[in-house]
């Protein structure tokens, strides 16, 4: 893979991620497993429409699998560890610059 085709992909995934409602859907998927759209958009306060574009996006950077059975489809996160490494450094990261601010002010 070309380290542009890399680049283009990384910023993707934060950017995606970036949104709060696609945050807290991966957050959720990673810590209760796979679930259909009903339970996602009732869990996150958002229509189902609405979890489904956050969820279509999730799909397009390829963090989010689904799979259908009869009515149902089930989503969960692609790859678990990499996606939780992920999270935890920008939570990381987030905790480090408020203590900046804080102190700055």
């Amino acid at each position: 893979m070309k380290l542009v085709e890399k680049k283009y992909r990384g910023s993707l995934i934060c950017r995606i991620v970036g949104y709060p409602i696609s945050y807290a859907i991966v957050k959720m998927l990673l810590d209760e497993g796979p679930m259909d759209l009903d339970g996602i958009a009732r869990r996150v306060n958002r229509s189902k429409a609405t979890a489904c574009q956050h969820l279509a996006k999730l799909k397009l950077a390829n963090l989010v699998r689904y799979e259908k059975k009869q009515q149902k489809t089930s989503y969960w996160i692609k790859y678990p560890r990499e996606v939780r490494k992920f999270l935890h450094c920008c939570e990381d990261l987030v905790e480090r610059t408020t203590k900046r601010i804080r102190k700055d002010y």
